[in-house]
């Protein structure tokens, strides 16, 4: 691992390392900062709502602290149950009455939500702050004082055990009010401390907090990885497109060489030759002008592809089918001054909707590469024809064919199958290229197949109808 990031640090992706690791190591932090804060403000939300509950509630709560260990001399004074059941139980003597149901006197508090537990505890004070009732001794609330500045604010307060551990509690400090502690007589009850036992949670939340953190290490280290392979994956296309354009100008350089060099060759023999007259330096001029014919195709041809580069947006128009005869009679006359046929079977009868510009210069480049690679008294097939939602464009050719390596190859700018036979017809090896970009625009595909018992068939299959 070490060994490929140092590798990485030297290269171009790790520019793209960089900003992946750093969207993974934010997404990681905060995550895990949210699981936190919602772990720690959910943790205490149950005894925060007790503690308002029993705030209340503070019959409850004198009542809690009486259970809990207020002392059992104190007289408490009970509330008359008018609601209690008498009824009459029939004898022998028919004189006897029996209570059923609930008791006369009982302790009444306001319904609540409260839920209390052994984790709870009270503790009652005088005016003074001492301490009125018995408490847990192992508790460690024994030494616990009033804090008279926090009162009706809830708080964490940490005691000592006689074991000498620390134990957390949740705690909140109030004022009691005279109607509730009028039913105890003989204390002066004037303030109470809810404690609710929190070192259990804080223990259990610590454990999932290093567990949460445990676990976003480890993806974050996963994450390492991930922007590794992802800026790797950033890379390729940038390197497939850099190669491309290092290949298309050392393709264009050399197709642009050979011309430039024909042109001072002619040119350095006129001047070798200052007294011949134009007559006689007809041949070099000829071969410079036809150099600078080549020259002007190349370049009309590499505009093209840089415009389809460049997005170029089909004007879609009605195509009726005389189009595709029209432009097919030309190449039949070319055809037949070369000594080559070429046979057309034109079967469309619906009108498409379709660039009549794009279809034409399709139809020329697939033609004119049949008739380049075909024998001298070659013979080319041309099929157009409707199938269901698409047109079809079939040009097979009885030339000496296409390899299965080749044909891999010949969408690619430049590619020549055999290049001193293609320099020779004035192929630049740009027009199937042009051709894919066409096809691609057109919303279409194109196959290339063998013919038997020799030759090659290009298919072409586009939409009757454009969409965009």
């Amino acid at each position: 691992m070490l060994t490929k990031f140092r590798k990485l640090y030297h290269t171009d992706n790790f520019s793209y390392f960089i900003r992946y690791f750093a969207v993974f190591t934010l997404i990681f932090g905060l995550m895990t900062l949210i699981i936190f804060q919602l772990m720690r403000s959910t943790m205490y939300r149950s005894s925060d709502e007790n503690f308002k509950e029993m705030a209340n509630a503070p019959d409850m709560l004198l009542e809690f602290a009486r259970a809990r260990g207020l002392s059992s001399e104190v007289e408490i004074v009970w509330e008359k149950n008018e609601s209690a059941n008498k009824v009459e139980k029939g004898t022998n003597n028919g004189d006897a009455e029996e209570e059923k149901g609930e008791p006369e006197y009982k302790f009444v508090y306001p319904a609540s939500k409260i839920r209390l537990n052994a984790n709870y505890h009270v503790i009652l004070y005088d005016s003074k702050g001492n301490r009125l009732n018995q408490v847990d001794y192992f508790s460690g609330l024994s030494t616990l004082q009033l804090d008279k500045e926090s009162l009706d604010t809830i708080t964490e307060c940490t005691v000592t055990t006689p074991f000498g551990e620390k134990e957390t509690y949740r705690c909140m400090s109030l004022t009691l009010p005279t109607s509730a502690v009028s039913a105890y007589t003989g204390l002066d009850i004037k303030y109470a401390a809810i404690l609710f036992n929190t070192s259990q949670i804080k223990s259990s939340i610590a454990s999932y907090e290093s567990t949460v953190m445990i676990v976003m290490i480890g993806f974050w280290l996963i994450s390492i990885v991930a922007s590794i392979y992802l800026s790797n994956v950033s890379m390729r296309p940038i390197l497939a497109s850099f190669q491309k354009q290092k290949e298309f100008v050392e393709n264009a350089s050399h197709e642009l060489r050979t011309p430039l060099t024909v042109l001072q060759n002619r040119l350095e023999s006129l001047f070798r030759h200052p007294e011949a007259t134009i007559m006689d330096s007809s041949a070099n001029i000829a071969s410079s002008l036809a150099e600078v014919r080549n020259m002007r195709l190349l370049t009309t041809n590499l505009l093209n592809l840089a415009r389809r580069d460049d997005g170029l947006k089909p004007e879609i128009v009605d195509v009726q089918p005389s189009f595709f005869d029209d432009t097919l009679v030309n190449y039949i006359i070319m055809a037949e001054e070369n000594g080559k046929t070429i046979e057309v079977h034109q079967d469309v009868t619906e009108v498409i909707r379709s660039d009549k510009t794009l279809l034409k210069q399709l139809m020329t480049i697939l033609v004119d590469n049949a008739m380049k690679y075909s024998e001298e008294d070659g013979h080319i097939w041309v099929d157009i024809y409707t199938k269901d939602r698409f047109l079809i464009i079939r040009v097979a050719d009885n030339g000496f064919g296409i390899s299965s390596e080749n044909k891999k190859k010949i969408f690619d700018r430049f590619y020549r199958v055999d290049k001193a036979r293609t320099r020779q017809k004035g192929g630049f090896g740009l027009g199937l290229s042009l051709a894919k970009q066409i096809i691609e625009t057109l919303r279409g595909t194109i196959t290339v197949q063998d013919r038997q018992p020799k030759g090659t068939i290009f298919e072409v299959k586009l939409p009757k109808e454009y969409r965009k």
